[in-house]
């Protein structure tokens, strides 16, 4: 009952964090994307595999579109994608976390962290793929220890079905792919039968690489898929280039920097805890596994990265929490007269994390590269909403136009072209980002009806025909997001 009553608790508390003020958040820039190929997809379906002229694969997409029958705004459908995503990933945290320490207390903790994780309350609050890499990364490990050491042709078609939906997500599933063999440091047969068991767990294994790549190759319908490849070679080294790029050079600086975005996303009473937890021989192996599927594809990524980014490493850090978890535990039982010290000390930090992101979120303790897109920087959409809100109101009177800054990719233009799908009274003129002059189009329409001008990137208008109708300042920052009309 017990048991119960804290389960229901982090249901309780998991939603409740990831929904409160959802609609506030600010729209990022790739989430405007992502939910304007989830529109087009929904309302026409030869246009389902839209992400591939970006080199993205479908399947986050594919599955906002199906979220659009029941929640009609695009954004809210997408962050609710990734908040049930969430969801997913501490329920699969807590069987990881049973199955590896077999202890109810150290999976409770571990899905309670992730509950609290201000990196997950961060993604799980965002349209963005990076939850949904972590479901299937965090069960994918799951179900490889499953078939590891039950040896069961069933554990390894679940696996298949993980394993292509983390390919149908995202690049990173190949990653994935390749470490889970490391779960079979867990193989428990010894004897004259070990021969024979390990063959079958191998065939299994392939089985299910097999049945994830099936699941791949849907994609090759698409004329489109060999931009999957190119989009990955703007992002990632080729190994022939490492020496001509001096990556080489850089890689131990780009480590550094992948570990302290991690440390500042765990809080670092949580990081020493992880790292405490190594030091103790017990489970050894399971450690290891845990540690690998964390270690090498952050070396990966310092190493191959063209551009690094805080959420590329998100879905791995999440192997990390069961370690906290341990941590906690070991530490519970080792100094009892001080639990409430450990927990005010661990769980301080990170509520106080949380607490900010969801209130004050210019000022978060995390990263400030992270501030910068998501608040401070002209890739948020800081404004957006209350522009749109009142284009609409005008829309719904007359016909209008509105021009927006940026072509392909844009903020305000992704953004408009959204939300007024279905608006044949509204025409959308995009126009090159920081111009230095009001293109003329504009001014030969509005003599004839209103024109509206988003501008995002370009701050000083002073010389344009323009009136402000509002503004709106991203964060902390200088930048600002202005609506105008043409004079």
């Amino acid at each position: 009952m017990r048991y119960l009553a804290f389960f229901g608790f982090f249901v309780f508390l998991f939603f409740i964090s990831r929904i409160y003020r959802l609609q506030f958040i600010p729209i990022f820039v790739d989430e405007a994307i992502y939910v304007n190929w989830a529109l087009l997809g929904f309302q026409d379906a030869s246009l389902r595999l839209i992400s591939l002229i970006d080199g993205k694969q479908p399947l986050y997409i594919w599955i906002v579109s199906i979220v659009l029958n029941i929640i009609h705004n695009p954004l809210i459908a997408g962050r609710i994608v990734s908040t049930l995503a969430g969801f997913i990933t501490a329920v699969g945290l807590f069987l990881l976390s049973l199955e590896l320490f077999k202890n109810k207390k150290i999976a409770l903790i571990s899905a309670f962290l992730y509950t609290l994780y201000p990196f997950a309350l961060v993604l799980n609050r965002m349209a963005l793929y990076e939850s949904l890499v972590g479901a299937f990364a965090v069960w994918g490990l799951y179900l490889v220890i499953l078939l590891v050491r039950y040896t069961q042709s069933g554990f390894a078609f679940l696996l298949g079905f993980v394993l292509g939906g983390g390919l149908l997500t995202k690049s990173s599933g190949f990653i994935s792919l390749l470490l889970f063999p490391s779960a079979f440091f867990l193989f428990p047969h010894k004897g004259k039968e070990s021969l024979r068991k390990l063959f079958l767990l191998i065939s299994y294994y392939f089985i299910a690489c097999l049945v994830g790549f099936l699941f791949y190759s849907v994609l090759l319908l698409s004329d489109k898929f060999y931009m999957i490849a190119e989009k990955n070679s703007v992002f990632v080294y080729h190994v022939s280039e490492l020496l001509p790029y001096n990556a080489l050079g850089k890689w131990v600086p780009q480590l550094l920097q992948l570990i302290s975005w991690a440390a500042l996303y765990l809080t670092y009473p949580l990081f020493i805890i992880i790292f405490l937890s190594l030091l103790n021989v017990k489970f050894r192996k399971e450690k290891l596994i845990l540690l690998l599927n964390f270690l090498v594809p952050l070396i990966g990524f310092a190493l191959f990265d063209r551009i690094l980014n805080s959420r590329y490493i998100f879905a791995i850090t999440l192997f990390l929490l069961p370690l906290g978890a341990l941590g906690i535990h070991e530490f519970c039982i080792k100094y009892r007269k001080i639990i409430p010290v450990i927990f005010l000390l661990i769980f301080s930090f990170l509520i106080y994390s949380d607490f900010k992101i969801i209130s004050d979120m210019p000022h978060a303790p995390i990263p400030k590269e992270d501030l910068q897109q998501y608040v401070n920087g002209t890739t948020s959409g800081v404004g957006l909403r209350e522009i749109i809100g009142y284009l609409m109101s005008i829309a719904s009177k007359e016909s209008i136009v509105i021009a927006t800054e940026g072509i392909y990719g844009s903020l305000p233009t992704t953004v408009v072209k959204t939300y007024f799908l279905n608006y044949p009274q509204v025409e959308i003129e995009p126009f090159e980002k920081m111009s230095k002059n009001l293109p003329l189009s504009l001014l030969e329409k509005s003599k004839n009806k209103p024109v509206y001008v988003i501008l995002n990137e370009t701050q000083s208008v002073s010389n344009w025909p323009l009136k402000l109708i509002m503004k709106y300042k991203r964060g902390v920052s200088n930048y600002f997001m202005g609506l105008y009309q043409v004079l």
